[in-house]
């Protein structure tokens, strides 16, 4: 099966079935993780020989992810759920880039921030807070920031948050947000992220957010420039987040692959290994901030 979708910006989608034609396509994958390698439980079908079928047909594979946390904690965890790494070269991930930002504090926003953080986050990601930027964890009503890496427990809804956001805003505290996303599927459970509550504290309480990761530029060139900044036309970006994966592609001046199973396969109707009808998803596509060049039914060789 070969369609193809336009929209509005005059983007073509082509839907592709497997990925094997695009090997000798692109040099290098640059490839999301949660949602697109996995669900947060175990690897997702055929995703882990996928890749490697794209290693061993001497393709280079960078993990571009939006986990909260750094990126030694985002390999001991992809080992732990069974994704070697044979099949990646380099990962890379907001939590990381967050990190560093409020160490080096080398740009304005940053430079302003006080020393001491109130954290909002599972105790995982706490090690988030062990950086010589921070001098220790504090209440919101003593801090100086907030550093926002997600929920506390599974199942926890926004709403149990706004509070502690209405007294950080009320206190005019910047927040740092490690991870953009709004909303993960963990299994088929849907969970709030980092990005909602920092979405809510910046449009509904006027709050001031530092947003690291996809779909933000900096991490882009993070990666290209570590990856030997090779032709933008040879590198691909795949992902299930049209916010995060495929319009920061687009920002970057890179061609897309959107795994239409993750997020966004409840809406379009779609369990994983399936593609959704063209008309289907042009109508996602007409509400998203860029459209990708290709929609997969996931990493399927």
């Amino acid at each position: 099966m070969h369609m193809s979708v336009s929209d509005s910006s005059s983007v073509q989608t082509d839907l592709l079935p497997r990925l094997e034609p695009l090997a000798a396509r692109y040099d290098h994958l640059i490839v999301d993780l949660w949602g697109t390698l996995h669900n947060g439980i175990h690897p997702l079908p055929g995703a882990v020989e996928c890749l490697a079928a794209f290693k061993a047909a001497g393709t280079g594979v960078a993990l571009l992810s939006n986990a909260p946390f750094r990126v030694s904690g985002v390999r001991t965890v992809l080992g732990q759920i069974g994704i070697p790494d044979t099949i990646y070269d380099d990962i890379f991930c907001s939590g990381e880039v967050a990190w560093h930002a409020i160490r080096k504090r080398e740009d304005a926003w940053h430079s302003k921030l006080g020393r001491r953080a109130a954290f909002i986050g599972p105790d995982r990601h706490r090690p988030m807070l062990d950086n010589p930027g921070i001098d220790g964890e504090a209440e919101i009503a003593e801090a100086d920031f907030v550093i926002c890496t997600g929920p506390r427990d599974m199942g926890h809804t926004l709403e149990m948050y706004l509070p502690e956001l209405e007294a950080a805003a009320a206190r005019g505290l910047p927040m740092v947000c490690t991870n953009p996303d709004r909303e993960v599927l963990r299994g088929d459970a849907r969970e709030i992220c980092a990005g909602a509550m920092a979405e809510a504290y910046e449009s509904r309480m006027g709050g001031d957010v530092a947003w690291h990761g996809k779909p933000y530029r900096p991490v882009f060139d993070e990666v290209m420039r570590s990856i030997g900044s090779p032709d933008q036309s040879r590198v691909l970006m795949i992902g299930d987040g049209l916010a995060t994966d495929i319009a920061g592609a687009a920002a970057a001046g890179l061609d897309s692959a959107f795994v239409v199973s993750g997020i966004a396969g409840e809406k379009l109707g779609v369990s994983y290994g399936d593609l959704p009808s063209a008309e289907k998803l042009a109508d996602i596509l007409a509400a998203a901030p860029a459209a990708p060049t290709y929609a997969i039914p996931g990493l399927i060789w």
